[in-house]
């Protein structure tokens, strides 16, 4: 996909998100968007500031990866899972060292998606408790 779309994709997930706010309501959480560092400054200059930002990656092994996807109700085809295993792993979002924002990797390998809640919730408890 080239940068049109993602400038695309960006400005929209940033207009969901400020009419969100608009309508009152204080946290927004958006996802699977940003493919790099560079992504997230571009997509951070179409939102007001001060924002406070959090990005939570989730990770797990690609065997267990592999797995979930066969057994979701969403549907993909092999050539889909080959494609997506072909996008290199981006380590910028992780490694910015002057980042404006608050990231937290989790390891969802071994964990339920109730696990999985629970330990964001505790990671960011001020975004669940307002």
């Amino acid at each position: 996909m080239d940068d049109e779309f993602f400038d695309l994709l960006r400005g929209n997930v940033a207009g969901l998100v400020k009419r969100f706010w608009a309508a009152g309501y204080v946290n927004v959480i958006a996802g699977s968007f940003l493919r790099d560092y560079r992504d997230y400054l571009a997509f951070r200059r179409l939102l007001p500031g001060p924002t406070e930002v959090f990005l939570v990656e989730l990770l797990v092994d690609k065997d267990v990866r592999d797995h979930r996807r066969l057994t979701r109700a969403k549907q993909t085809t092999q050539r889909w899972r080959d494609m997506v295993d072909l996008i290199p792993e981006d380590r910028t979002i992780r490694e910015a060292t002057n980042a404006d924002y608050r990231y937290l990797g989790l390891d969802t390998t071994s964990l339920s998606i109730a696990e999985t809640v629970h330990r964001i919730v505790d990671a960011i408890p001020e975004i669940y408790h307002q």
